[in-house]
């Protein structure tokens, strides 16, 4: 009888545990998921503001290279 008590006991005390475990497993599935959301997002702002610089620079005259300039007071 002592041993079908503990044994029911430790079934218990396994399930609470399975159940914390699942719980911060969910937990952190759902930050895993908002983080790639993030990333996705930013990486599409970057892509995005690459573009616009390489279109800002197509647009500018072509820059002399600024080792070649002479400095302000020659």
């Amino acid at each position: 009888m002592a041993n079908e008590t503990n044994l029911a006991q430790r079934v218990i005390e396994l399930e609470i545990k399975i159940t914390h475990m699942q719980h911060a497993y969910d937990q952190l599935n759902e930050v895993v998921t908002e983080q790639a959301m993030r990333q996705d997002r930013l990486q599409a702002v970057l892509k995005a503001m690459k573009e616009k610089m390489e279109d800002l620079k197509a647009a500018k005259e072509p820059a002399q290279d600024p080792l070649d300039e002479k400095p302000p007071h020659y």
